[in-house]
């Protein structure tokens, strides 16, 4: 409990059948105790009414107040939203800069007042939760099942709070954006919509204007009193040989100055992030978690945070951020088959290492192991993961240069980084802007991969949500990225199916995905004029079947000896018998 001067106060809980106040315990803050609750299962929901009288009864300067805790009522399962499938297809959003729904919550009197400014890189441009909801369609239309949005709790920071991760209050949203009750609605209506929200929580820090920065206890941060910055080396939680200091150093540092680290080793903080992240599950029917920096809290605390959403929600999808160079030390992150990490709980990361596959495929010249056969070599890696597929794949997001550019504004190599992306393994995530080819770098600064969505504010001169604003070859782009969206959630195989992959030859990439009932062949060319591949070589995987369906142009040829690639040509076909 966090009130001025609450110690000098005698609390007691107002009678309520099925609770009882158990124990007070002071902190070194003044302002802060803990309180323990003993609640028996079957209580009914309702508000909860603790009486707080000073404890010195003549005190003038103190008097009599009250606060309210809400007891809400537990989802039964039959109402609670289903996690992510692989036949699901995630669209990640950057609230601020993709669509402007409501004007009037521009300019909220924060304590610290940020001004929309949509020229500035750094500055808030306005987008909020009206605009998400009004664009659902749009993303149902685009055959996107699933959002994740960048933070939406409140960052009342004096700097960059437009991005999201220095959170200063944890329960709420933040007013810019909306309100705990359109964050609601917005779930509510998504799930009549049939999409899924994954929420984007951050269990290693807060902003520095949290008031638990500026009431905190002894242990609830990390260096409190001295600064002292992380070292940035995620793999030294791994690393057989790395330096106990470097590896602490990495868990206990801070990233940057504006950000106190969370001690999660400390009882109440780690209490305090359980409670919370229970809470937002209940509170908005999330279907899963993306957490950030997952490498940089206490290890053994994110075990434990792991058994207890899980054990409250089986079906939750969660993935943790996991931003390294190397596919064996990304995977001793999750439920591994390494020996020594077998204690890992998290379900999956953000899978860097088939990002970087995915975009060498597509930027690089094709070789043993480059171009192509980067992706070759990364999947037959899978075998250190105990479900590959709990991995969230993606092509770009919000820290990296976007994939447009990536791919020198080909768009051929787009169109098969696109292709790869939706029909591999993992949960895959689409970045926003992404179908509509928008470009940036982030050599200058990550601001320049998060422009704001053509037509999302009024008075924008182009609509690029509206086929009639997007030029041909974004209309080109979009319809591709359409079409394998929707074959994701059609084609079972293309998510919950096994793969087999050929090695790369000639600059030419072949794998399938299968079901007992259904086979994909997908193929996937870096030669620049055409070529042929000997179906014969995939014969085991043919067996049975006499032709081919290309799902994106709804041609069926016969399979022959020899199947002809078109330049740089990317194909998804079903076996047809």
């Amino acid at each position: 409990m966090h009130a001025e001067n609450i110690q000098q106060f005698k609390i007691s809980l107002a009678p309520y059948p099925g609770v009882l106040m158990d124990t007070v315990k002071p902190s070194a803050n003044n302002d802060v105790c803990y309180i323990q609750l003993k609640i028996q299962p079957n209580t009914a929901s309702g508000v909860l009414t603790f009486n707080i009288e000073p404890k010195e009864k003549r005190s003038k300067a103190l008097s009599n107040f009250t606060l309210n805790y809400e007891l809400k009522a537990k989802r039964v399962k039959e109402q609670q939203a289903p996690g992510l499938s692989p036949n699901d297809v995630t669209y990640l959003i950057f609230p601020d800069r993709f669509c402007n729904g409501e004007n009037d919550n521009d300019n909220e009197n924060m304590q610290y007042r940020v001004k929309v400014d949509r020229g500035g890189l750094k500055s808030r441009h306005g987008g909020d939760l009206a605009g998400v909801k009004s664009k659902l369609d749009y993303l149902k239309d685009l055959g996107i099942t699933a959002l994740w949005l960048n933070p939406v709790q409140t960052n009342d920071q004096p700097e960059e709070s437009f991005h999201g991760y220095a959170i200063t209050d944890n329960y709420e949203i933040d007013p810019r954006f909306g309100s705990n009750k359109e964050y609601i609605e917005l779930c509510g209506e998504m799930k009549r919509k049939r999409l899924k929200m994954i929420m984007d929580i951050i269990p290693n820090h807060i902003g520095d204007k949290h008031w638990m920065n500026q009431y905190f206890d002894t242990g609830w941060f990390n260096y409190k009193d001295t600064y002292v910055q992380t070292n940035f080396r995620a793999p030294t939680v791994a690393d057989p040989h790395a330096a106990p200091s470097e590896r602490a150093l990495n868990v206990d540092g801070w990233f940057v100055t504006t950000m106190p680290d969370y001690n999660q080793r400390n009882p109440h903080i780690a209490n305090y992030l359980d409670q919370l992240y229970l809470w937002w599950i209940e509170v908005a029917n999330l279907s899963g978690y993306r957490i950030d920096t997952y490498p940089y809290p206490d290890q053994n605390y994110m075990n434990h945070l792991m058994d207890v959403l899980l054990s409250e929600y089986p079906y939750l999808t969660i993935f943790g951020e996991t931003w390294v160079n190397h596919t064996t030390t990304q995977a001793t992150f999750v439920k591994n088959n390494i020996k020594g990490f077998e204690k890992n709980k998290l379900p999956g990361v953000t899978d860097f290492s088939m990002c970087w596959a995915f975009q060498e495929a597509c930027s690089k010249p094709f070789g043993w192991t480059e171009g192509l056969n980067r992706i070759y070599i990364t999947q037959s890696e899978d075998f250190l993961y105990q479900d590959p597929n709990k991995n969230c794949t993606f092509i770009d997001n919000h820290d990296i240069s976007r994939f447009y550019s990536i791919a020198n504004e080909d768009i051929d190599a787009w169109k098969r980084g696109i292709t790869l992306l939706l029909t591999t393994r993992g949960l895959p995530c689409i970045y926003y802007g992404t179908e509509i080819l928008m470009t940036g770098k982030t050599e200058k600064s990550d601001a320049y991969v998060r422009f704001d969505f053509p037509g999302g504010w009024p008075g924008d001169p182009v609509n690029k949500f509206t086929t009639k604003g997007r030029t041909s070859k974004e209309n080109e782009a979009w319809k591709w990225m359409q079409t394998l969206n929707k074959a994701r959630a059609t084609y079972p195989a293309l998510g919950i199916g096994k793969t087999t992959q050929y090695s790369g030859i000639n600059g030419v990439y072949t794998y399938f995905r299968h079901t007992e009932n259904q086979r994909m062949m997908i193929v996937l060319c870096q030669v620049e004029s055409s070529t042929e591949i000997s179906m014969p070589r995939f014969a085991e995987m043919t067996q049975g079947y006499t032709k081919l369906k290309n799902i994106q142009t709804g041609e069926v040829i016969q399979i022959n000896d020899k199947l002809t690639l078109a330049p740089k040509g990317s194909y998804v076909f079903e076996l047809l018998k």
